[in-house]
């Protein structure tokens, strides 16, 4: 079977607290180049990285993208200690074990991404490279008020309690050459309705309360930044940041993109990233 003819394969792996985890594994790459592990942001899935991912096999690399908890496939715990960061890398952790990989190249979008740096920091050994797109190592702006974070957090509490139980798991569709925007009503309470709200409101309760910008002169791993012109949810002066303190990393902004970056410049964004892992 040539590569080009492996399926993907659809798997599932118990996390550290007894959670299942799903993950899709592409193994068709060429050897010797670093599995791409794709960990999405809080409303996505799996199929958010289907250009891209589409863009990265037909280059020779293999790819595993994962639910993160809380979404898709995965589990959807009930309570909001549930979503811890700690919890969650451990997840991603979890996937790259069940696979015997010793290092990936990690790369995150969105919130996904601020997973992804926080992975960084706290299991280097394992990565070979670090991409962040449209990504950022703390909460949008509007989230970072005490005042703000004690409403969010008693919104969440609230939220958490009332929150019926998740729908039969599901994952998005992303139809090619849709143009999508950085705040689609529809689909939030769609992704809401589907994922539980708890689980939404557990996932953005553990991003809201990071901030790692202290640490990011610790990131030594070859690093991959990568904005749209235009994302107004972490705008490009956050990747410059980054940037500035990350010795060892690249910056590059997609001209007149938005937010969804693996949605609506697929093309661009996967070539930066074979640029970049193939230097």
């Amino acid at each position: 079977m040539s590569p080009a003819d492996m399926e993907i394969q659809k798997k599932y792996v118990e996390s550290a607290d007894g959670h299942h985890v799903y993950y899709e594994y592409w193994a068709g790459g060429e050897k010797g180049r670093p599995v791409c592990v794709l960990v999405h942001g809080i409303g996505g899935d799996v199929d958010g990285w289907q250009f891209v991912r589409d863009i990265l096999h037909t280059q020779g690399f293999s790819t595993v993208a994962l639910d993160v908890r809380g979404h898709g496939y995965s589990a959807h715990p009930r309570k909001v200690k549930d979503y811890a960061i700690e919890t969650m890398l451990k997840d991603i952790l979890a996937v790259i074990d069940a696979e015997g990989m010793e290092r990936v190249a990690l790369i995150g979008h969105s919130g996904g991404a601020i997973l992804s740096l926080a992975f960084a920091l706290e299991y280097p050994a394992r990565l070979s490279s670090l991409t962040l797109l449209a990504g950022s190592y703390r909460a949008p702006a509007y989230m970072r008020s005490a005042w703000s974070r004690a409403v969010a957090r008693s919104i969440i509490a609230l939220g958490a309690l009332v929150s019926p139980p998740p729908m039969k798991p599901w994952h998005s569709k992303y139809p090619k050459g849709k143009v999508h925007r950085e705040y689609e009503p529809w689909g939030l309470v769609r992704t809401i309705a589907k994922n539980s709200l708890a689980s939404y409101l557990g996932v953005g309760n553990a991003l809201m309360s990071i901030d790692l910008e202290h640490r990011l002169s610790e990131i030594n791993v070859p690093t991959l930044l990568v904005v749209g012109e235009k994302d107004s949810i972490y705008p490009v002066h956050m990747s410059e940041t980054m940037h500035k303190h990350m010795r060892n990393s690249r910056l590059k902004i997609v001209r007149e993109a938005n937010h969804v970056l693996i949605l609506n410049a697929p093309d661009e964004t996967a070539q930066h990233l074979i640029d970049f892992l193939t230097q």
